[in-house]
This record gives C-alpha cells, structure tokens and sequence, in this order.
C-alpha cells in the first residue's frame, strides 16, 4: 500500500533559513521563501546547496520568480511554498565507514503528514482487530492524534511523532527539546490507569535503521521520561520510505527500540562549546598569557562527569561566574554562542579535539589542554567558515552521539 505525503510542484536548492518557520530556496536566479513544516533543528539535513522539493501552497498564487503571493480569500500569504521534502546523503559518507547506505534518500518535512502514514500503513499493523479509527481525539483538556477501536473493543489512545533524525543506523527523537512531547508523554502514561491501551508510534520518515532511542543529548527529560514509563506505554517504531513525487511505502513495521539505562537522568557526558568572533580579538586566558585570535568560528571540546547540563550552561553565560576555565575568558568576546551536550559515561574531549583537528580546524596551542592526560595540545578549534554548514563536522557530532557516546 501507498500514500501520498507531498505533491512534487518544483525542485529549488536550500539557501537558508532565517527562522524555524522559513526557508529560502534559490532556483536559477530567484530566491524564494518557503514555509517551514517542521519545527526541528534538522542540522543535519539543511545544507547549503541541499535540494528541495516544493509543495505549492493551497490557495496561493504564484507570479513570476515565484514573489508575488496571494492567498484564499485575497489575504496576502507570507509564502507560495512550502518546503515539502529534501534529498538527503547520510552523512557518514558509504557504508564500509558509516554504517549507512551511500545512496541519498528522500526526507518529508511536513512533519503533520507522518500521521497519515501511521494511520494507512502502522495502525493497521500494531493494533489488533482494528475497527475504527478517530484522528484528533480530545479527552478533557488533552489531544491526541487517534482513538482507535479494537479487539473486544478496547480503546488505545495513539500519538505520533515523526522522527527524520536518522544517521549510523540510528534513528533517534526528538532532534531539539519538545515540551509537548513530553507532555503528550506523561499524559499518554497517567492513562493507562483509566483502562486505555497507550501508544507512542514513531514514524522514521527514511534511511537504513536498524535501532531507534530518545535522543537523550537534545532532550534528557523526554528521554527519561520515555524511560521511565516505558511499561505503562506500548512503543512502536517503523521505517517508511518516500520517493520524490511523494508516494510512501512501509518498509519495515518493527524497528528495536532500545534505552540506555539511566545515562538521560545521570546527566554526565562531554560536550562541544561553538562561538562565533566577528573580528579579530586578544584575550587574556590565565595562564596561556596573551592570545591574538583571528575572526572565525571556534569550537572547544570538553567534559563533565557530573552535572553535564549546568556545566555547558555555565560555558555559555557570558556574565556572573569565576573565571576559572580558559573558555572563560572567550567566551564573553563570542557571538553566536551553541552548546552540543553529549551524553556518555566516559570522558570524550580528548577524542572530540582529535575529530575537530580531522575536520579540519586549527588547534589554538594549550587553550583548554593544560591538563590534558593524553597531550592533546589544544581543546579549541578555529574554523574559517560556519561549522554547521560542514558536513565532516556535523557528521563528526553525530557519529559520537549515536554511537561512541554509549560505549561503556
């Protein structure tokens, strides 16, 4: 069976995307904004130069160079477009190396449409007997995606979430922290106790995937969460795969869904700190003295056994605290500033100094390094160009999030 998930109108290259909700995509000369559909980060998807599919807006007219927009009714639309899917290559580059497939995949965005592929292609799988099924059920002041019926007439309560955090085998969710996801979550648990089977249904919108967890580096709380209620709720985890007109296909019903213990709510790992200096500036870090440090981007890799999130919150606040690292004294001068928590039961920073060097970034001597048990040399990082628009870097991040950082 088939569904339809978007309707490829036109093909245009990522440019940028100056807010969760907007993309600009560029075809020949014109540049043209698209509504965003998906509310993750997608960084690891959004690229410059990453092809696009675009879905024309219902409603909206379109006049040359794709500028002009009016929607139903006569309201003037904001977009024309919205963009419905990418072409992905897993960043892991061919399979001998990454564990994933060299060949790109078609990723969906309109992250809202994942509910029509569980509700065709996985419900009918998963819930036994299905008779009926009710999408945007509202019981008191809660609503969830289906209601659905089945054998001897029992009800289960059904949320979907789609996953298109897919790289290493390992699809993971969410890709930013999602309050709502965790309140449908707690919600969905509390239930069970009122006689509804509860379920959580993953949509992994493409890619070769063998596991799929909680992505307990971006959101620890839902990943312990999901953890902790994993007996109260029946976790589902499939794999759909689309082509570029939009047709979706179940490609595998049963994907393992695995946990990592208590490693979300131990709150230990490494991170990386990434900042952003517009122009060329001199610090004085303790005792490294003097630095005179050129206009670029920076990133520092570091640890923290204990206490993970406070300590890269810590990293990042550029006012009221002890200068006692020498990311400290940096840190105030950066714009732009990112943290990159990475849950672990072991220290990372020193492999993450080594992967930053092979992605190409130039290592400041002795910042961060004074301590250093494996003679690093440094533990910051100077990059000429975005960081995040470096496809070794991000695959670098998230080649230690989905598979070094569980290892014991």
């Amino acid at each position: 069976m088939r569904v339809t998930l978007f309707s490829n109108d036109r093909e245009a290259f990522f440019a940028g995307r100056p807010n969760r909700f907007l993309i600009m995509a560029r075809s020949g000369g014109d540049l043209i904004p698209c509504h965003c559909p998906n509310p993750g980060r997608m960084e690891e998807l959004l690229f410059p130069g990453t092809r696009l599919i675009l879905e024309r807006r219902q409603g909206a007219g379109i006049q040359d160079g794709g500028k002009a927009i009016q929607a139903a009714g006569g309201k003037a639309a904001k977009t024309a477009w919205t963009a419905a899917a990418l072409y992905h290559l897993p960043l892991g580059g061919d399979s001998s190396s990454s564990g994933n497939s060299g060949d790109e995949t078609i990723v969906p965005l309109i992250s809202a449409r994942a509910n029509l592929a569980a509700e065709k292609l996985i419900l009918p799988r998963i819930i036994p007997a299905l008779k009926e099924t009710r999408p945007e059920f509202t019981l008191g002041n809660s609503r969830f995606d289906f209601l659905c019926t089945g054998r001897g007439n029992t009800k289960h309560l059904v949320e979907v979430k789609a996953c298109s955090l897919v790289e290493y085998e390992t699809a993971m969710f969410p890709d930013a922290p999602s309050e709502r996801a965790l309140k449908h979550l707690e919600k969905l648990a509390a239930l069970k106790s009122q006689g509804y089977v509860c379920h959580i249904v993953f949509v992994i919108v493409h890619g070769r995937v063998e596991v799929f967890t909680p992505n307990l580096h971006t959101d620890p709380a839902f990943a312990a969460a999901l953890y902790r209620h994993k007996k109260d709720l029946s976790l589902h985890a499939a794999l759909i795969q689309c082509n570029r007109d939009g047709e979706a296909v179940l490609l595998k019903e049963k994907i393992p869904v695995v946990f990592h213990g208590k490693l979300a709510e131990e709150n230990r790992g490494s991170y990386l700190v990434m900042l952003h200096l517009k122009r060329k500036t001199a610090i004085t870090a303790g005792s490294l003295g003097k630095l005179s440090l050129k206009p670029g981007w920076y990133v520092y890799s570091g640890s923290a056994l204990q206490n993970l999130r406070q300590r890269l919150s810590r990293h990042l606040r550029k006012t009221n605290k002890t200068k006692h690292w020498h990311i400290d004294y940096l840190v105030p001068r950066g714009t732009g500033l990112k943290g990159f928590p990475i849950a672990s039961r072991r220290s990372l920073e020193c492999d993450l100094a080594a992967e930053l060097k092979k992605a190409g970034g130039r290592g400041i001597p002795g910042f961060g390094a004074s301590d250093c048990r494996n003679s690093c040399g440094s533990h910051l990082f100077y990059f000429e160009n975005p960081p995040l628009e470096n496809r070794e870097f991000t695959g670098m991040l998230l080649r230690f999030r989905h598979r070094e950082a569980f290892i014991p």
